[in-house]
């Protein structure tokens, strides 16, 4: 009878122990976060910049993936400030798609970005340090989330500007390539054609269509029992290209789930190209067309391969 009780008392001491060392890790990210934004706002002191940001927050249940997506985005900022300082771009690092992302990630992808931050510092002559970070508790994913966001807030403030049309297509593209992996390795025909362009399209049209394919997706996760989120705190009425960015950022870490989930564990998503010269209409019909894509994607298909 005693051998018998080991076991679950074993297997129960080691869910306890695993889920406090991952509460420690979203604590530490969001602790690493805090210590980039410090830095971030050192570089805007030292351009005399005093424009306040003024970031949307999420408030909604967010998971370790959506966090570093978030970083993803920081990386990208980045390289436009390093441009605007002649320095080159760099490539924000990219890994395989897991059904579950270790917070570890998220901590070791903003570890980097604080060793790219020195690296700019240096280039400019900041040589004042950052004041160490005291240690907090009980963070989420949803509260790094929005850190990051005020981050990436506070380089527009510095760059003088946010994402282009431009950068949002390049980002667009990333899914383009992601939806014909998992299409290819289903063996689906995809048959489907760009849509018409339509001129007078905005960000906000973009938006729109941004959001249905989360719920497209989200369909397709709830079909073979994966987490996922609820997008409605996404939802917005005045929206930007940074806006739209940022939920092809959502996008790409909810596909990335599926592709793991399909067997393209090593399919990782390339860097973005570098575009000029695109409209919102561009990315709209390009949008338009992914969505057309996603609802290719057939439920059977992936249960008959798993």
């Amino acid at each position: 009878m005693c051998r018998l009780l080991i076991v679950p008392l074993f297997w129960l001491s080691f869910v306890v122990h695993s889920a406090e060392f991952q509460l420690g890790l979203l604590n530490n990210s969001y602790d690493k976060a805090e210590t980039v934004l410090r830095e971030v706002r050192l570089i805007k002191k030292h351009f005399g910049i005093t424009k306040k940001p003024y970031p949307k927050v999420i408030k909604t249940r967010l998971l370790t993936r959506h966090t570093r997506a978030r970083a993803y985005e920081l990386y990208a900022k980045l390289n436009i400030l390093r441009v605007k300082n002649n320095l080159g771009i760099i490539e924000p690092p990219n890994m395989e798609p897991t059904t579950e992302l270790n917070p570890i990630y998220t901590y070791a992808q903003l570890d980097r970005l604080l060793a790219e931050i020195g690296i700019l510092k240096l280039h400019l002559g900041i040589k004042e340090k950052v004041l160490p970070v005291e240690q907090t508790s009980s963070r989420t994913a949803t509260d790094s989330y929005n850190l990051l966001g005020l981050i990436s807030a506070e380089l527009d403030t510095i760059n003088g500007e946010a994402f282009t049309p431009s950068h949002v297509f390049a980002e667009a593209m990333r899914i383009y390539e992601d939806l014909d992996a998992i299409l290819l390795r289903l063996g689906i025909d995809d048959s489907t054609t760009p849509p018409r362009k339509r001129v007078d399209d905005k960000p906000i049209d973009t938006y729109k269509i941004a959001i249905k394919q989360l719920n497209a997706i989200k369909s397709i996760q709830a079909g073979i029992g994966m987490t996922s989120i609820d997008y409605f705190a996404f939802e917005r009425q005045d929206v930007t290209p940074s806006d739209v960015y940022e939920i092809t950022q959502i996008i790409l870490s909810e596909i990335q789930v599926i592709k793991a989930y399909i067997g393209l564990n090593h399919e990782i998503t390339r860097g973005a190209k570098y575009y000029t010269g695109k409209m919102p209409s561009d990315v709209s019909q390009l949008m338009r067309w992914l969505y057309k894509k996603i609802r290719l994607i057939n439920l059977q298909r992936i249960t008959e391969g798993n």
